[in-house]
This record gives structure tokens, C-alpha cells and sequence, in this order.
């Protein structure tokens, strides 16, 4: 799965649920390893959306 793609559907859950978890985020990224740059730019997306990201 692509970055945005990532982003997009990491903003779905977020706004479904209120929040959405590292577990959850993990999940989403698969098996994919996401370079820093990559990992920032999921993290402000999740944050201009208004989502919270939550520790399990």
C-alpha cells in the first residue's frame, strides 16, 4: 500500500473511531517499512485531521 493510501485510510479510521492506535496504524502499514520522511508525513496527516493517535 502506497503512503497516501496509508494516510487516507489511517484518517478513515481515526474519524470512525475518534482515534486510531499504533497497533491499528501497523496494521495498515503491513509488512511495508516506511522511512522516516514517510512516517512524519502519515503522523502530520493524522494530526491536521484531528486525529488522535493512541499507544496500546
Amino acid at each position: 500500500m502506497s503512503v497516501p493510501e496509508i494516510i487516507r485510510r489511517a484518517i478513515e479510521i481515526g474519524e470512525r473511531n475518534g482515534k486510531i492506535t499504533f497497533d491499528e496504524l501497523n496494521q495498515l502499514c503491513d509488512s511495508r517499512v516506511l522511512d522516516p520522511k514517510d512516517i512524519e508525513r502519515v503522523l502530520n496527516a493524522l494530526s491536521e485531521a484531528g486525529v488522535w493517535i493512541e499507544g496500546d
